[in-house]
């Protein structure tokens, strides 16, 4: 009878100590988990404050009035727009 009730409170310990062991290693995988999206959470937060004071630059730009001849480079440089009278010839050779 002793026997029986050893192994059952033998197999009752392997049980709760595994529990245990379960239980830590989970707790180790969530807490860097969570570092892990703190630190995410971080960067974006600098992201968007960085972007933030962009915003406020260009909407004090916007406010001052726009400059003819930034309105013109802005355009030719990152849309491709010419005049309409404008003729643009290209070097195909590839030497400028």
């Amino acid at each position: 009878m002793k026997s029986k009730k050893n192994r059952v409170n033998r197999l009752f310990g392997i049980a709760v100590g595994a529990l245990v062991i379960y239980l830590a290693i989970s707790s180790m995988v969530l807490y860097v988990d969570i570092t892990s999206y703190q630190n995410r959470l971080d960067d974006l937060t600098r992201q968007c404050e960085e972007q933030e004071i962009e915003n406020q630059q260009l909407g004090a730009r916007i406010e001052e009035g726009a400059d003819y001849d930034y309105v013109i480079r802005t355009a030719r440089e990152k849309l491709g727009l010419i005049f309409p009278e404008e003729q643009v010839f290209y070097n195909a050779s590839g030497n400028q």
